[in-house]
């Protein structure tokens, strides 16, 4: 297979957060968008974060998207705690779980 095969621009990708305790809380799950594909220098950003916790919602906060591509949250925005740890788990989980093809989760 050609590399040149594999090539493609990004997509936007549903991403669903449905856990249990999200959808009791809010009675729905909760919904972001993110690219299907990521730049190298954001995967390094995560991986060199380890236990700085505000450090990585600052990147994911450029990861969690709206519908359209553009950032779900400003830097002034916050989550609550029990909204902004799924949604961060579920976004490092889809960096690590990236398929050619959108894929809703």
């Amino acid at each position: 297979m050609k590399l040149k095969e594999l090539a493609r621009q990004p997509e936007l990708t549903k991403v669903t957060v449905d856990n249990e305790s999200i959808v009791q809380a809010y009675g729905e799950p909760l919904e972001f968008w993110m690219w299907d594909r990521q730049d190298v220098p954001t995967y390094l950003q995560l991986a060199q974060l380890k236990d700085d916790h505000s450090a990585i919602f600052n990147v994911v906060r450029k990861l969690v998207l709206d519908e359209d591509g553009t950032p779900a949250l400003n830097e002034k925005d916050t989550l609550p705690i029990e909204v902004m740890i799924p949604v961060v788990e579920k976004a490092i989980y889809q960096l690590g779980n990236m398929k050619p093809q959108t894929s809703e989760t």
